[in-house]
């Protein structure tokens, strides 16, 4: 049995000083985190929705964490990845 905790939804990304375009505002960011009650394990997720008219490539920009791989989105999909402990989180999404 897990508990859910939401953080913050529809987080669109924010600028960086890095050489990536930063992803348009209609590809959404959700996060929250789980905790398993049985071992107090916590897991923190995010999720990237494409609400855009058009396909973009995309990665998610963790902290505390490894960055997520360059995915493919099309109109109206999503991708979800998750990192172990409470405090990662996705600070944006950028293009790749």
């Amino acid at each position: 049995m897990a508990a859910v905790l939401v953080l913050s939804a529809l987080v669109p990304g924010v600028a960086d000083a890095g050489t990536a375009e930063v992803a348009p505002g209609c590809v959404r960011l959700d996060q929250w985190e789980t905790q398993d009650v049985s071992d107090k394990e916590w897991n923190s997720w995010a999720r990237m929705t494409n609400h855009c008219d058009r396909t973009f490539t995309v990665r998610m920009i963790w902290s505390w964490a490894r960055d997520g791989e360059c995915r493919i989105l099309d109109p109206g999909t999503s991708w979800t990845e998750g990192r172990l402990g409470p405090h990662p989180s996705v600070s944006e999404l950028r293009r790749c």
